[in-house]
């Protein structure tokens, strides 16, 4: 049997039950295909499904999400990180109204040219919406190919060409999505369930060098993490009880999320800069407490002043009620506010 019928003969009978594959009449939706794939990026699948359904649920498509306001959908997104995906994700629903009458592009080419696509999400569009022969190269989809074909180190593109000769020219979409879950539940990074999986009599590295099982790359994939160190101000208004608010800066991590005020985050833990203007309100306060929270490349320990003032506050932001501000954080600001 050929490796393509033997992959989706598996597919058939294991594919996980994921709430964007839902089609009415075997008819996929382009839109729900491309919110989930930009949504995976860094993120786990169990992560994502919540928030994919409330997502849907608030922006059933792509006019309503074209004409939301950045900060809705920024509080939609509250959570699952990388927000720079978000803000790319509004853009690219505005372009494709604009300029496309709402309909997603087919080609490759043009995909790869809107907000936030590059060459996997392309791909993905191309292969699972329009059934065209085309590969997404995720962490998945690279681990099973290098695997079953025994080379190591391989980059995108020649992942890519290997994948494409074992490729269903009639089921184009359903393999991707194939390959992607035989990696995400049988070939697994760390313990392989290789005797389950349906290519372990074609698998190279199964027959011939199952010491490269443990590590693909060859390299340590548990890097120690950096720590940086911050303040983070909660400043509340005693006359309303309101805690005061800002906006993120779009560039940079939680970039255009609602947050306390903050200082620079650094690696010298006795070197904090806080900000001229919070100086002054932090000369008399002590530490309230500490929040730890984890990045895909660091560490960050916050020290939590709380700061009570009955004037106003000379910076960009508003005072917001913490029950009305909740559903609106990041996930390291609502540690920061469930300990207030």
């Amino acid at each position: 049997m050929d490796t393509n019928k033997i992959i989706l003969k598996w597919y058939d009978k294991e594919k996980r039950n994921l709430p964007w594959r839902e089609s009415d009449k075997n008819i996929i939706d382009v839109y729900k295909v491309w919110i989930s794939e930009i949504m995976l990026q860094q993120t786990t699948v169990s992560v994502v499904i919540p928030y994919f359904q409330r997502f849907i649920l608030r922006f059933p498509d792509i006019n309503i999400l074209a004409k939301a306001k950045i900060e809705d959908v920024l509080t939609y997104w509250a959570g699952l990180g990388y927000y720079s995906r978000a803000r790319n994700l509004h853009k690219c629903a505005k372009n494709i109204v604009e300029n496309y009458n709402s309909i997603f592009p087919e080609k490759y080419e043009t995909l790869i040219n809107l907000p936030g696509i590059g060459d996997y999400t392309a791909s993905a569009i191309c292969a699972i919406a329009y059934n065209q022969h085309e590969v997404a190269v995720d962490v998945n989809v690279k681990r099973v190919i290098s695997r079953i074909n025994n080379k190591q180190n391989l980059s995108n593109i020649e992942i890519k060409k290997l994948a494409k000769k074992i490729l269903s020219l009639e089921r184009s979409g359903d393999f991707n999505e194939a390959i992607m879950d035989l990696g995400s539940k049988i070939c697994k990074a760390k313990d392989p369930k290789c005797t389950i999986c349906p290519l372990n009599k074609i698998c190279r590295v199964f027959k011939y060098n199952k010491k490269a099982l443990l590590n693909i790359n060859g390299k340590n994939i548990f890097k120690k993490k950096i720590i940086k160190y911050g303040n983070c101000y909660v400043i509340g208004r005693e006359k309303d009880n309101k805690l005061f608010f800002v906006r993120r800066p779009n560039r940079g991590l939680l970039g255009g999320m609602l947050s306390f005020p903050s200082s620079l985050w650094v690696e010298d833990k006795n070197n904090i800069p806080n900000d001229n203007i919070l100086k002054n309100f932090i000369l008399h306060a002590n530490i309230k407490n500490c929040v730890h929270h984890t990045f895909s490349h660091f560490k960050l320990i916050l020290n939590i002043y709380e700061i009570n003032i009955d004037e106003e506050i000379n910076i960009e932001g508003e005072w917001i009620k913490r029950e009305d501000a909740i559903h609106q954080l990041p996930s390291l600001m609502k540690k920061v506010a469930s300990i207030i």
